[in-house]
C-alpha cells in the first residue's frame, strides 16, 4: 500500500531519494507466512519496496502471498502508533506485482510491473500475455507501470522460461539499442536482469551505459548478494537495485536482519 501523499505508486518510485532497495519475494520459493516474515525484516531494514513475482508461479500463491504481506504491514503501521517503533521510515510500502504471466495477477497488489521482454524470441512474451491481461486489468483497476525487461547472460530460469535472446555483458552497442528502444517506446522503467541467482551480476558498465541511453528509472537484478555488489550498482546508475535470492539462502532470520540491513545501508551510503 501506499501513503496518502502519493497520488499512485509510480510517482511514490520516482520521487523517492535515489538509490533505493526493492525486495523480490517468489510466491514459488516461500510460503505466504515465510513471505510475511521475510518483509517485516526487510522493512525493519531499510527497504523501500516489495516485489511479487517468480518464473513460474501460479495465482493462488501470487495472492495469498500479496494478502498476508499487506496485512503484515497494517499490522506494523498500527504497532508504531502503540510503541514508537519505526519512528524513522514507514512501516507501509508499496506492493508491486512483478509477473510472469497474466494468469498471475492479484487485485490486492497496489500497482503492476506492465513488462514486455524486449528481447525474447516468443510473441507470447512480447505481447501476447499483455494483451490476455489487460480485461483483468481494467475491471480492477489496477495501476500498471509500463516495463521494459531485459534478461542478460547467464539469464538463469527467467532467461530459459522466457526464451529469451540473452545480451552479453560485454556487448555495450546491443545495451545502447535497447536502452535507447525503451526509451522511445517511453516506458517509465527500464529492468536489467541477470536472473535469479546469477553468478555474474550486471556490469557497471552496462548499467551506467543504460542509464545514460534511458534517462528513466532503472531497476538492476540478479545475483546481488553482498553490499559490494549492490554498492557498485548504485554508483554505477541504478535507482533501484533489486534483491531476492539472497533472503531465500538464509534459515535464521536474524542473521538475514544484519545481512540485509548492511547490504541496504551500503546502498544508500551516497558517498563513493
Amino acid at each position: 500500500m501506499i501513503l496518502d501523499e502519493y497520488n499512485n505508486t509510480f510517482e511514490y518510485l520516482t520521487n523517492q531519494i535515489k538509490p533505493c532497495h526493492a525486495t523480490l519475494i517468489d510466491p514459488e520459493k516461500q510460503t505466504p507466512e515465510e513471505s510475511s516474515k521475510i518483509v517485516q525484516i526487510a522493512i525493519e531494514s531499510g527497504t523501500d519496496l516489495i516485489l511479487i513475482g517468480g518464473s513460474t508461479t501460479d495465482k493462488t500463491s501470487v495472492q495469498k502471498t500479496v494478502e498476508i504481506i499487506q496485512e503484515t504491514m497494517e499490522l506494523q503501521q498500527w504497532a508504531a502508533t502503540q510503541n514508537g517503533v519505526f519512528e524513522d521510515q514507514t512501516s507501509i510500502i508499496p506492493v508491486i506485482l512483478f509477473p510472469n504471466a497474466s494468469s498471475t495477477l492479484s487485485t490486492n497488489a497496489d500497482a503492476l510491473l506492465f513488462m514486455t521482454l524486449l528481447n525474447s524470441n516468443s510473441t507470447k512474451y512480447l505481447i501476447k500475455e499483455q494483451l490476455k491481461a489487460t480485461k483483468f486489468i481494467s475491471e480492477n483497476k489496477i495501476e500498471t507501470i509500463s516495463t521494459g525487461y531485459l534478461v542478460f547472460e547467464p539469464g538463469m530460469r527467467v532467461g530459459e522460461v522466457g526464451n529469451a535472446e540473452l545480451i552479453k555483458k560485454t556487448d555495450i552497442d546491443t545495451v545502447i539499442a535497447y536502452s535507447r528502444l525503451a526509451k522511445y517506446f517511453d516506458f517509465k522503467i527500464l529492468y536489467l536482469e541477470a536472473g535469479s541467482g546469477a553468478y555474474k551480476t550486471i556490469p557497471e558498465k552496462t548499467i551506467s551505459t543504460s542509464k545514460e541511453e534511458f534517462g528513466g528509472l532503472l531497476f538492476v537484478g540478479g545475483g546481488i548478494k553482498n553490499p559490494e555488489e549492490a554498492k557498485k550498482a548504485a554508483l554505477a546508475g541504478a535507482d533501484w537495485i533489486v534483491t531476492g535470492n539472497l533472503l531465500e539462502s538464509f534459515t535464521d532470520y536474524n542473521l538475514l536482519k544484519i545481512k540485509l540491513k548492511k547490504l541496504i545501508d551500503e546502498i544508500k551510503n551516497r558517498e563513493g
